[in-house]
């Protein structure tokens, strides 16, 4: 037996590989957790995919980009933008079996890529957990016997209330619907201004839940109902996390599949409804002539590549906690075929309430527009308020959304402790730690968006963390795989790995397509900037200032590395410098061989 072995693995080649592994970290990659099974781990990038956005981005700009019509160029764009990009990040993710930030030893300059993603991520964890926070608030809330959002009998409710039976199509406090212009305003914009009809859902929203304040001038006190919530979900997240991802990847099982159960129910719910065929007509049937409008396309792309979470550093993340040996192709076009079918799925249940919502309060699918929160907090619960059994439609649909939002902040959270752990080994050791100091700091500034004017900096934060931070990350890692470090030399690697080619296609969308596309999104985006509002209130001019300094700190990392890096290289001149500064580190170069020695151990 010893002599078969030893004929099966030539004693040269592994103590070329030990030799190999003397050079890189000590222990850096095989301290990272592996999946039980690979099904975890497309499970886990779904729930991050889909999460709650789905059920509240998605209707809103299929809505406002002509239904339909939008599915052309999002289903198009899934394939040909999105799908290079994560199957880039799933590749290099599992080549390194390591976090956002060490995954860049294939070109240390670019590292402040990693880094600036961490810092989105941990932005982003602050004031999506106040989100989930708000559902939690609203799940409390639905088991009550009269629920506070369906009448203006409350200590909250203005002269300007209106309590609208959907059931029985009357406005309480009014002698006729409401106008076209007035009811996209009040159920659309989350109105700030003082308007002739204000419905019990929306005071409820803005006057009990939020106490909103008259602007960001003023932030007012600190919501505590809202502040215990964000305690218990921090308590939640930590319980998640601080399990083994061996545990925690079977419990995204749950959170992803009640989501799936639940929006069939919706869906055969809805379309028992009057008005619901025109919503799902509306949806299916493209109105070709706004194809020709650009921001239908461009937003078509930025949400399939929003939606993926692509340059986030969380598929870099879960994609290290692969086997060595594992198929990426096949991993990306399922994950992002699902995802975008998933939407698809989403959109025919949104769209059948939507069509039933419009229906009696006689408008057309097209006029009826309800973005974000507003069709989450305002229009859902006003709706479901109206079914027969409304406690069991509402507490089924925030456990959806609920499932959906710990689906996304699980992995966003993971990114930054795994990106802790990477830098310094000592955390790595001590994650329980870890984590819970960095759940501690987003409890900390969370408390901001729970203050009466938080709604306001949540609105800000929104608006300015995510472009141009996340949208020139994408178009970097695309340069830098496709170009400096080449996409050859990467095939090369994968080749010798596990016997995979990358196909002809994604060699194309790498290095050309998907940069050129994330340019004209950059572009667009800088050509189109508005002030960011909220209903009728303008942010003021400072404001905007200090949005920009937040996408200065997601941004900054880059410059401040790639500089650092290249003046800290030996060279006799900054052209040497830089050339010497693009190499591969030995870690990235020794990657492979840890796992090699690792899969031959037991048999040696």
């Amino acid at each position: 037996m010893a002599s078969r072995a030893s004929s099966r693995h030539p004693v040269p080649r592994q103590t070329a590989l030990q030799t190999a592994l003397q050079t890189a970290d000590s222990g850096n990659n095989r301290m990272h957790e592996q999946w039980r099974h690979q099904l975890d781990y497309i499970v886990t990038m779904l729930g991050y995919g889909i999460g709650s956005g789905t059920f509240i981005k998605f209707p809103f700009y299929c809505t406002r980009n002509g239904g339909g019509a939008f599915l052309i160029p999002f289903l198009l764009f899934t394939i040909i933008g999105a799908m290079p990009c994560v199957y880039l990040e799933m590749v290099i993710g599992q080549y390194s079996q390591s976090g956002p930030i060490n995954v860049w030893n294939l070109c240390p300059p670019f590292k402040g890529i990693g880094l600036g993603g961490v810092i989105y991520s941990w932005v982003y964890c602050t004031y999506f957990s106040v989100i989930f926070c708000w559902f939690m608030f609203y799940l409390y809330h639905s088991f009550s016997d009269n629920f506070p959002w369906n009448n203006c009998d409350n200590h909250w409710n203005t002269i300007a209330c209106t309590s609208y039976n959907l059931e029985n199509t009357t406005w309480n406090n009014s002698t006729s619907y409401p106008t076209v212009n007035e009811t996209v305003g009040n159920v659309s914009s989350g109105s700030d201004g003082i308007n002739d009809h204000l419905s019990a859902a929306e005071e409820f929203w803005r006057f009990q839940v939020l106490q909103v304040s008259d602007g960001l001038e003023t932030l007012g006190g600190i919501r505590w109902p809202l502040a215990g919530c964000l305690v218990v979900t921090m308590g939640l997240l930590f319980l998640w996390l601080s399990q083994e991802i061996k545990v925690a990847g079977k419990l995204v099982y749950v959170t992803v599949a009640i989501p799936y159960i639940l929006t069939f129910i919706f869906l055969i719910r809805g379309c028992l409804l009057p008005g619901s065929a025109d919503g799902i007509y509306y949806y299916i049937n493209p109105n070709f002539e706004r194809l020709k409008d650009p921001r239908v396309w461009i937003e078509a792309l930025s949400l399939s590549l929003y939606s993926l979470g692509v340059s986030t550093g969380c598929i870099v993340t879960l994609a290290g906690h692969n086997v060595i040996s594992n198929r990426c192709l096949k991993d990306a076009i399922v994950t992002c075929l699902v995802d975008a079918l998933t939407c698809v799925f989403v959109g025919f249940a949104c769209f059948s309430i939507i069509g039933h919502i419009a229906h009696l309060r006689g408008l057309s699918v097209e006029h009826f527009q309800s973005s974000g929160f507003n069709l989450a907090f305002i229009v859902y619960p006003d709706f479901l308020s109206s079914l027969p059994l409304p406690q069991l439609w509402l507490v089924l649909t925030f456990v959806t959304l609920m499932s959906l939002a710990i689906d996304t902040l699980v992995p966003q959270i993971d990114i930054i402790v795994a990106a802790l752990g990477d830098q310094f080994p000592l955390l790595r050791r001590r994650r329980r730690f870890t984590l819970c100091a960095v759940l501690s700091t987003v409890l900390l500034f969370g408390l901001v968006y729970v203050s009466q004017g938080g709604i306001y900096v949540l609105t800000l934060v929104d608006w300015f963390s995510y472009f141009p931070a996340l949208a020139l990350y994408a178009l970097l890692e695309c340069v830098v795989v496709g170009w400096c470090y080449g996409t050859k030399r990467l095939e090369e690697d994968v080749s010798m790995l596990w016997g995979e080619k990358i196909p002809g296609f994604m060699h194309v969308c790498i290095r050309i397509v998907c940069p050129v596309l994330i340019l004209v999104i950059i572009a667009y985006s800088g050509y189109s900037y508005r002030s960011p509002k909220y209903g009728n209130y303008i942010f003021p001019a400072w404001a905007n200032v200090v949005g920009w300094m937040i996408s200065l700190v997601a941004v900054l990392p880059f410059p401040i590395v790639f500089t650092w890096t290249v003046v800290t290289k030996r060279g006799t001149s900054v052209k040497e410098k830089i050339q010497k500064a693009l190499e591969p580190t030995e870690q990235w170069k020794s990657a492979h061989c840890e796992d090699s020695i690792h899969e031959m151990q037991p048999m040696a």
